[in-house]
Formats: C-alpha cells, structure tokens, sequence
C-alpha cells in the first residue's frame, strides 16, 4: 500500500522480497446497537435514506480501506471519521458518537460477545476464527467482497535462496507450533505460511487492488 499513498519512503519496495505470508485477518464492520441494524443490507439502506459516519483506525489503515471498497461494491457512501488507532475509535462506536465503525477484531470482540456493539459482517474471504456465526461480508449479500490483510515475513533481496528456504521453514515451523497457532487465533490471525512465490503473488495482486481504490479515493499520506 504504502508505495502507492506515500511520495517518498526510507527504503525501496524493490530491496525486499517476501519469504512468506506469516498471518492473515480480518477487519470486522459492528454497529452501536442504537442506529437498530442487524445487517449489512439493513446498513446499507439506512445510509442510502440518512447522513451516517463510520469509524476506523486511522486514514489509510485496513478499517478505512475495507470500508471504502464496501461502499463502493454496495452503493452506500457513509461519512469516514479516523481515530488514532482501533481502541479510541471503539470507545466512539460504543458511546454513540459515531454509528458503525470497521475495526480490529480483537479490539471489538469483547464487546460484541457482551451485546455492546453488533457484529455485521468481517472483510475477508473467511470467517474470523473468534467469531465464527459472523458472516463474511460477502456472505452477507455483497457479492465477492474480499478483504484479507496480511503479515509477511521479508529478506533483503539477494539473500541466497537456500538460507531464504532455511529460515522460512523454521519461521513456519514455529508459527505453527500448537501453543502459538492458538495464541494467534485468539487474536484473529490465521497461520498461512506460504512459499515465496505464492506471497509474491498475493502481494502483487494486493498492491494492484489497494492501489486502484487510493487513486479513486485519491489518498495520500505525506
């Protein structure tokens, strides 16, 4: 993303090369229960009929960019407030200060499961282990939404294929030692640990589809 919202960066994207996808997670859409939906079609027709805001993390983080590509799948427009990070924001979505927000969902998990906030829909293509009975956004009826963030695991470019292999299959191997596989889970990450080629295509595809919504929206961060 960065490449494509940032005029100058410290370091060159083409210095690095992806040795594997470590993770994968979701951003979870939840709604204070006051505005009265229960789904995402419900949402999207109360914006189509009254002025609604959404929260997210900040400008240009994974809540903001999920929401965008959802408004432009569905045909909703909702007004975007940033917040400072996930937490602030989820304090705003519980006091009613702002409607709905697209959130972390560690960070909104304990208030769904309390009845604080409504849980619609999450961004990517499968559901969050930590909240198996929300449906993914594009089994809510946008048809093939996908929002699917990542956190991968890079080496400077040049490094000898061998090590590259070494390492990534240690880092694997670790990533998917019961005890941490378990840890990532409750905190809405799902081990992936692919080969290099296949990370290198999923960050290719990523970066030519968050790329075209931050020249629509037309985002920048300098």
């Amino acid at each position: 993303m960065n490449p494509h919202v940032y005029k100058q960066m410290p370091f060159k994207v083409d210095d690095l090369v992806p040795v594997t996808v470590a993770t994968r997670f979701n951003q979870t859409l939840v709604c204070n229960p006051a505005l009265g939906v229960k789904t995402v079609a419900e949402l999207v027709a109360k914006a189509k009929a009254t002025p609604l805001s959404y929260a997210s993390g900040g400008v240009g983080v994974p809540g903001h960019l999920s929401m965008e590509l959802l408004q432009s799948m569905a045909g909703f427009q909702m007004n975007h407030v940033p917040y400072k990070g996930p937490a602030p924001a989820t304090q705003d979505v519980l006091g009613n200060q702002v409607s709905c927000g697209l959130l972390a969902g560690p960070t909104v998990l304990p208030h769904v499961r309390a009845g604080k906030l409504v849980a619609l829909g999450v961004s990517g293509s499968s559901r969050s282990p930590t909240l198996p009975d929300v449906p993914t956004l594009a089994e809510a009826g946008v048809a093939d939404y996908q929002a699917d963030f990542t956190l991968v695991l890079f080496a400077p470019r040049g490094v000898p294929d061998p090590i590259v292999a070494r390492f990534r299959q240690a880092f694997v191997d670790a990533l998917r030692a019961p005890d941490v596989a378990e840890k990532l889970r409750a905190g809405d990450q799902v081990v992936v640990g692919n080969s290099p080629a296949e990370a290198a295509d999923e960050l290719a595809a990523d970066s030519q589809k968050w790329g075209a919504l931050a020249r629509r929206i037309r985002l920048t961060l300098d």
